[in-house]
């Protein structure tokens, strides 16, 4: 997958889960009035909860899904599938709890109590990765294969520091959230071994830094290769 296809796969995805976030509380509102829950007290209140949260989830179905098999293609045509893959995956599943979260935008203090959940941190993490696949080269030799090596480095730290915010979003998926606890249980003996289990989020940040440092690099050496293989020039023998 191209990186100008990739980009507008997931700017149009995102765009379509603004639209169902928005959309999805009215087409709730329109089956309980449709329901004939008010005859029975609490009945409405009670759907109402069911409706929010498999809305939630089928909303979030339909638009990762497809990002999910974006990402696969655009990883695999830049070569990096093996880190940028499940590095994306972690990431992505961290930030459930926020993605769940954005259906409540008409509840009082939203973007407060978003703004506070752990998952903040793998999504930005996530938006940073969307965005070096969008400009990054497929051709693994030169500044850009560096780069996109470093980049793979800093992932992998990234995602052993980061370890307690991602680990909530993926303690809430059904099946995959099984692994949760043991994933859990070992990084923290990690953690504790590497006597860093009081500076992780200090160290997470940091890792956001550097993921997005190395981000930065990897585009910019992509424009570079870019720029010099579209300025040479062919030379025509008689």
């Amino acid at each position: 997958m191209s990186a100008e296809v990739f980009t507008r796969r997931w700017l149009g995805l995102f765009a379509l889960l603004s639209g169902l976030i928005v959309f999805a509380p009215f087409l709730t509102g329109v089956i309980i009035n449709n329901s004939g829950c008010h005859a029975t007290s609490g009945a409405c209140d009670s759907l109402n909860a069911a409706l929010d949260y498999h809305s939630a989830w089928l909303v979030l179905a339909i638009v990762l899904a497809p990002l999910i098999v974006a990402i696969a293609g655009r990883t695999l045509t830049m070569g990096i599938f093996a880190w940028a893959f499940p590095f994306a995956m972690l990431m992505m599943a961290g930030a459930m709890p926020l993605f769940v979260g954005l259906s409540g935008f008409m509840e009082p203090d939203y973007l407060g109590r978003l703004m506070e959940l752990p998952a903040l941190i793998p999504l930005l993490f996530l938006m940073v990765q969307l965005l070096a696949l969008s400009v990054g080269s497929d051709d693994d030799k030169g500044a850009a294969g560096a780069w996109k090596l470093i980049l793979g480095f800093v992932a992998l730290a990234a995602a052993f520091v980061s370890a307690p915010a991602w680990l909530i979003g993926l303690a809430s998926l059904p099946y995959a959230g099984q692994l949760a606890p043991f994933l859990s249980h070992y990084l923290g003996i990690a953690h504790a071994a590497l006597g860093i289990s009081e500076r992780v989020p200090q160290l997470t940040n940091s890792a956001l830094i550097a993921f997005t440092l190395a981000a930065a690099g990897t585009m910019l050496a992509s424009r570079s290769s870019h720029a010099s293989g579209g300025g040479r020039k062919r030379t025509v023998y008689a």
